[in-house]
């Protein structure tokens, strides 16, 4: 199997800090960090260009470039830069800063590691990031793009409140709003209010911004509706972490949300995510006039397997089941574990035949089951309930697909059965 860790290059003379550094980078996600010890190796390494690196972490003081020098080099690269160093003197920090790095680390403390650690992988996801900074002021929206392109996010920009609603509609996945308080039409506080309407804090950061110097301003933003509020002089070190602070909270969220609609025991999504995502999904489609099929299916005699070959045979054909569910699923379809045996496959704008092809396959493809013990194997079967596609609502649709898995039992088990006109299928 390939290697799908992503690589570093760390740029450090001293052993002992180049193998906590690389331990704590390796830990904080799949990345697999080379070392070299001098600006000449990193030179070569470059030159080569086999490593293909997405982030360099380097040391200001090197054997042969005690400069800083190593800087311009990974930068001229075209790498983004993190210095991890231990030498700290403003004038030193604010020329390394000036010349466009990531950020300033000290070897200070145990929590610089930490801190090092969040913000590789911070970076890493900023790559994927989209950014929406709101600023009628050209100079002042170039110079705050230039600084969160740093930090390697997709920059998008508007000046006034109409170009935010229009972006954001055609950019759903944009994560963080950077919005001045000034602007031509409504202001930035009235665009906040009118954006949270549609838009929770939840999937959607909102930091605002201002170069008055006004301390009502953090209040009156927050009160809109904004995260966070920042002045426009801020230091690069302090936007860099207020952003990181932002959209950090929303990917926990993101990954607290996921879990809650996940089946821990199959991987597949749970009733939660059935009533409250598939059902948005379904009202979509049907607003748009499109077809929304389901599939309940049902584990033939699942209760008979439990009883002759155990709990722990019946959960691993559950998971079996679950998985040849997941490897079979048409690209759009959403796969759902109601509960023990039974599985819901939400099907959007796939039309009958497409959806019976699918079904089939699935059932005439289930895993041969081995107990475990080795003297006994057995093939499981499905029966398979499809609902008609039209259903005006997610529970008028599951109601259709139920009895057709209903008929699907009555009448043998081991087969497909539809709601037009509850026709038998059998392939």
């Amino acid at each position: 199997m390939p290697d799908q860790k992503k690589s570093i290059l760390l740029v450090e003379d001293a052993n002992f800090f180049a193998r906590i550094t690389v331990s704590e980078i390796e830990r904080a996600g799949p990345y697999h960090v080379t070392t070299v010890k001098t600006y000449a190796q990193a030179e070569e390494i470059l030159d080569e260009g086999k490593l293909n690196p997405f982030l360099a972490l380097v040391d200001l003081t090197l054997p042969d470039a005690p400069d800083g020098e190593v800087v311009d080099l990974t930068i001229d690269a075209g790498l983004p830069t993190i210095v991890f160093s231990g030498r700290f003197d403003q004038r030193t920090r604010r020329s390394i800063l000036k010349k466009g790095i990531v950020d300033y680390v000290l070897k200070d403390s145990p929590a610089s590691l930490g801190y090092l650690g969040g913000l590789v992988s911070r970076v890493d996801r900023n790559f994927s990031t989209k950014v929406l900074l709101v600023d009628d002021s050209s100079q002042a929206r170039a110079f705050l793009k230039k600084r969160l392109q740093l930090y390697c996010l997709n920059v998008l920009t508007a000046t006034s409140g109409q170009d935010v609603l229009e972006v954001l509609q055609q950019n759903p996945d944009i994560k963080l709003l950077i919005i001045d308080d000034s602007l031509p039409g409504a202001s930035g506080f009235e665009m906040i209010t009118q954006i949270r309407r549609t838009h929770s804090s939840n999937t959607l950061a909102v930091i605002g911004i201002s170069s008055k110097d006004d301390p009502a301003l953090t209040a009156k933003f927050l009160k809109s509706g904004a995260n966070d509020f920042l002045k426009k002089s801020c230091t690069p070190e302090e936007l860099l972490l207020r952003v990181s602070q932002n959209l950090n909270q929303l990917d926990r969220i993101a990954e607290l949300t996921e879990m809650a609609h996940r089946d821990p025991m199959t991987g597949l999504f749970n009733r939660r995510h059935l009533y409250d995502v598939v059902d948005k999904l379904h009202k979509t489609q049907t607003r748009a006039g499109k077809e929304m099929r389901y599939a309940m299916i049902d584990i033939d005699r699942f209760k008979q397997i439990n009883d002759r070959f155990g709990h722990e045979t019946g959960d691993n054909l559950i998971i079996s089941v679950a998985h040849r569910i997941s490897d079979l699923l048409p690209s759009n379809g959403v796969a759902i574990r109601i509960g023990g045996d039974e599985f819901c496959v939400a099907l959007p704008g796939i039309d009958e035949p497409t959806a019976k092809q699918f079904l089939s396959e699935l059932r005439s493809s289930m895993p041969v089951t081995d107990p475990g013990n080795g003297e006994h194997t057995f093939a499981p079967t499905i029966s398979v309930g499809l609902s008609s596609g039209s259903d005006d609502t997610l529970g008028s649709a599951l109601r259709v697909a139920d009895r057709c898995l209903y008929r699907a039992k009555k009448s043998g088990r081991n087969r497909v059965v539809t709601s037009s006109a509850l026709t038998v299928d059998v392939v």
